[in-house]
């Protein structure tokens, strides 16, 4: 293989989904129902809603200050709140009628009816003041069919139990309203009782361990009422779920140039915030309970409003006016498919949904006419609408409109404003490009913080939190921290530690040198054009032995070598296996992307292990970086069996402890339904690892789980084979502790999880002994907060940001010096007061700003002390065997995760090799019977080796 490596990625036919009725039973009706049937099935009751007691905050360490990005709330009025519904449409014909207040999903959706919605509301309140009372009353609105209010307006009212208005919408400003002769607005009282809104009241009904007794409308009332100013103003600010807020003009706002830019293909980085409201301890510490606004600095890419011709203009360089190839056809359509565009050639404006490109273009696609004539959309654009197409040749788009597919000129459509980009409409590299743009270093986005907390006017000031009675603080609230001491890692127990700096570490002898294969092979794969020759090959695996034989693992040359085009290479790895080879290392071109899913699909088939890696790495290494070779004998090792460091285990924390880990791989936005309509959904994967074998290495493997659960109905299945893993390598005998690391459940979910997964767990464990103990830990990055170093702008240079220095002096800090350490525990006044709760920072920061994780106690046999918890999730981040450096999660939920993530590579591989699944018996049994298929549970020995390292 010869030439240049760098080319345009294989084409690989797209796979084959399942045929129609495969696992079409997969459904439930709720978050939780796989776990509750099993429940009801073991005749079992769900545990009740409580969190484990709150223990003292840990001492290990030493104390140091961390700034945060969480603002303080103070309630200085006492009001009572009152719930009403909102309903808003309008008849646009005898037949048909427009619902304002209608839930939606798309963006542009959401947000159009957002406006209109507030358009009409205060419209009718200005206009209708004497029921709204508008002078005395605090509004809250969510912008569709939820309103607050601090004035009962119905009191007046008498016997009433609604109010209806019509309203003429030519009086309202809005041009889409003009010409609707009559909207109805009605507003109702909702069932819900008053809310009393005081700050002890919010102190009493926010906080409590027992989550059923938490309040939840004063989270809401808060998280609304922030919103109010943007909500109002369309033209500035644009609002989503979940706190989201960006700001569409944001030179107006204060933003920097570099906080705005063009990212390609149509799209840019639009600055914005995410603020989440929550109930923290404060500056009190334990017992205290005091409401707070975290908010976050964020660039999210959006979809610029230009016409699609444009759009694909700069996602192709300029190469569509003569049609496009299917390759770029299909490549084009994925990043536009599912845009909501608009249309004005006709008398109004007309928004229709892209479905995607249309292979023949305006100049030769014909269609019947009313008369039963037919003509080119060229022509009939020329002829009904007197345009002249510039682009006949172009390519036409598909939309959907009124239910129906239609045909028009990509130059007639624009994209309609304020759609974020969804990962389905990214290329990798594009993916990669507007990641790296948007991960800013921790000076700038305490910058973004400030100036997206005074554009959306988050302050005391705000007229809409005056009148509720908040206060919000103008500093970030400064809390105190500990540092742990750097973990001791060796090679052995009683043996000399590692060198460690700065948190690295080199290996130099293994813990335990793997068993070298007898019989092991070495290939290239690529294609005709692939620069990697035969002798670069050869030289590769000399390096690749001779860093082994460093390492203490003498390992022969390969049994077979060579050069295999990426078309063959299937067909030469089922001749290895049939020749007993148990090892072959394998290295791909950068552009094929396709085949690492195949390589384990034979892994997992044949019990022989496969090792990928890119000829750009491969590369690195023939020019002499050692640190990257060392890595993949690294992996090597462990793929084989072998160990490579472990921690000093001093406080013998790991004896007689089994630790589980829990990674949960959701089905991909978008991707739900594998047959869309179909009802044929693509399952949930949840990966788990656990210590059977030796108490530092974790194996794992992976089960399928119904789609949308907010619970692991097979926590059950899990719990079983790791305890009958510790069993077989522990002569019978059981762990005395289970600790578990769950991740995948927000806060929301820690009340369904105790309820419904944590018992199931307990079934399992009391079926080998009822005297072990269960620890059990959600684990999430999925929040808010952000951890800072105090003297962050001490160290950081001067500007708007920290990515370039003086053109002469030093260079500019890097991310990891920027950032808090590893190291850093935060375990009261950011946390929840009625939980047991911890934020550990384990990891080295190498982009943007350090997402801490946070661990979240949900059962708690022991009683374990804070210190004694963090310890050792903390000594747990340090076994990644790998590279030397701590990571952000524990390695048994690290390791779990990865395991997640080959699952969904084996079920996709899977599903296009065997599309016929059997349909018959309990949803439970035909997930379990296509796990079995393609996961580790009976393939030779690879249940106990860490396959994914």
């Amino acid at each position: 293989m010869s030439g240049n490596s760098a080319q345009a990625p294989i084409q690989v036919p797209p796979p084959v989904p399942p045929e129609f009725g495969l696992l079409a039973a997969f459904g439930n009706k709720s978050a939780n129902d796989a776990c509750k049937e099993r429940l009801e099935q073991l005749q079992l009751n769900p545990g009740p809603k409580i969190y484990p007691k709150t223990m003292d905050p840990g001492a290990h360490g030493t104390e140091v200050k961390i700034q945060t990005n969480i603002f303080g709330l103070e309630v200085f009025k006492n009001s009572d709140v009152f719930q009403y519904s909102v309903s808003i449409k309008a008849d646009l014909t005898p037949t048909k009628e427009a619902v304002f207040t209608k839930k939606g999903k798309e963006d542009y959706v959401v947000l159009d009816r957002h406006q209109k919605c507030v358009a009409i509301l205060f419209h009718a309140m200005e206009t209708h003041q004497d029921f709204f009372q508008t002078q005395d009353n605090c509004y809250v609105y969510d912008g569709q069919s939820l309103l607050f209010s601090t004035i009962d307006i119905f009191r007046q009212e008498g016997a009433a139990k609604t109010k209806v208005f019509e309203i003429d919408g030519s009086a309202i400003d809005h041009e889409d309203l003009q010409k609707l002769a009559c909207i109805k607005l009605e507003v109702f009282p909702t069932k819900n009782a008053r809310v009393k809104f005081t700050q002890d009241d919010i102190g009493r009904r926010t906080s409590d361990s027992n989550i059923e007794a938490v309040h939840g409308a004063y989270h809401q009332i808060l998280e609304l009422a922030f919103n109010q100013s943007s909500l109002r103003d369309s033209a500035r600010c644009v609002v989503f779920e979940h706190g989201k807020i960006f700001f569409i003009t944001p030179a107006n706002e204060g933003y920097s140039q570099e906080d705005y830019i063009d990212v390609g293909d149509g799209k840019k980085l639009i600055p914005g915030i995410k603020k989440t409201v929550q109930f923290i301890e404060g500056h009190q510490g334990r017992g205290a309970n005091n409401p707070s606004v975290i908010i976050d600095g964020m660039k999210v890419a959006f979809h610029k409003e230009q016409t699609v011709h444009e759009k694909l203009e700069e996602i192709m360089s300029n190469r569509i006016a003569s049609g496009l190839k299917d390759f770029d056809r299909e490549r084009c359509a994925a990043v536009i498919k599912g845009l909501d565009c608009y249309t004005k050639y006709t008398d109004r404006v007309r928004h229709l949904r892209i479905e995607g490109i249309h292979h023949e273009c305006a100049e030769n696609s014909r269609f019947q006419l009313k008369n039963e004539e037919t003509s080119t959309v060229a022509a009939y654009y020329r002829e009904r609408y007197q345009m002249t197409l510039k682009y006949p040749k172009a390519n036409l788009i598909v939309c959907k409109d009124k239910g129906n597919l239609n045909f028009y000129p990509m130059e007639v459509l624009t994209i309609s404003p304020n759609q974020r980009v969804k990962i389905s409409q990214q290329t990798s590299a594009q993916s990669q490009k507007t990641t790296k743009e948007s991960a800013v270093l921790p000076d700038v986005r305490q910058r973004l913080i400030v100036i997206g907390k005074t554009a959306a006017d988050i302050r005391s000031e705000n007229e809409v939190l005056r009148r509720l009675g908040v206060l919000v603080s103008d500093e970030p609230l400064l809390v105190s921290a500990r540092q742990f001491p750097p973990v001791k890692l060796a090679a052995q127990p009683t043996g000399p530690m590692l060198s460690m700096r700065d948190n690295k570490w080199r290996i130099s002898q293994y813990a335990r040198p793997a068993t070298a294969p007898n019989i092991w092979a070495l290939y290239c794969v690529g294609s005709q054009t692939t620069r990697f020759s035969h002798d670069m090959l050869k030289k590769f695996g000399e390096e690749f032995v001779g860093m082994f034989r460093t390492k203490g693992v003498i390992l022969s040359p390969p049994a077979d070598i060579g050069l295999v085009l990426f078309s063959e290479i299937m067909g030469k790895l089922d001749d290895a296996a049939k020749s007993n080879c148990s090892y072959v290392l394998i290295i791909t071109d950068d552009s094929i992307t396709n085949l690492h899913q195949k390589y384990k699909m034979v892994e997992s088939s044949t019990g022989m292990i496969v090792q990928d890696m890119k000829i750009s790495k491969a590369l690195s290494v023939l020019q002499g970086k050692k640190l990257t070779l060392e890595n993949v004998v690294n992996k090597t090792n462990v793929k084989l069996g072998g160990i490579n460091y472990i921690f000093t285990d001093t406080k013998k924390f790991m004896n007689d402890h089994l630790v589980i880990g829990i990674g949960v791989s959701h089905p991909p936005a978008g991707t739900k339904y594998l047959l869309e309509g179909k009802g044929v959904l693509n399952p949930t994967i949840i990966g788990y690892s656990y210590n059977a074998n030796k108490s530092q290495e974790f194996s794992g493997n992976f089960v399928l789980g119904p789609a949308g659960q907010d619970t692991i109905a097979v926590i059950e299945d899990i719990v079983t084979q790791a305890l009958s893993g510790y069993q077989k390598w522990h002569n019978g005998s059981n762990p005395k502790r289970i600790l578990v690391y769950r991740s995948g459940a927000g806060e929301g979910s820690h009340g369904n999880v105790i309820a419904y997964e944590v018992p199931l767990a307990r079934f399992a464990i009391n079926q080998f002994s009822p005297n072990i103990k269960l620890v059990y830990i959600n684990v999430s990055k999925d929040h808010t907060c952000r951890l800072f170093r105090k003297d962050l702008h001490e160290i950081a240079p001067r500007g708007s940001g920290s990515t370039s220095g003086p053109r002469n002096g030093p260079p500019p800090p890097k991310s990891c010096d920027l950032n808090i350490g590893p190291g850093i525990c935060v375990d009261s006044q950011v946390t929840h007061p009625g939980c047991k709760q911890f934020y550990l920072n384990s990891h080295i920061t190498l982009q943007g700003t350090a997402k801490t994780p946070l661990y979240s106690v949900l059962a708690d046999d022991v009683n374990v002390s804070m210190a004694g918890l963090e310890e050792i999730t903390y000594n747990l981040c340090h076994l990644h065997q790998i590279v030397g450096l701590p990571t952000s999660l524990p390695t048994p939920l690290y390791v779990a995760n990865e395991y997640a993530k080959r699952g969904r590579d084996l079920w996709n591989e899977h599903c296009e090799k065997n599309p016929m699944i059997r349909q018959t018996g309990s949803e439970r049994e035909r997930l379990q019977e296509i796990s079995e298929a393609i996961n580790y549970q009976t393939k030779h020995d690879l249940i106990d080796r860490r396959l994914n390292a």
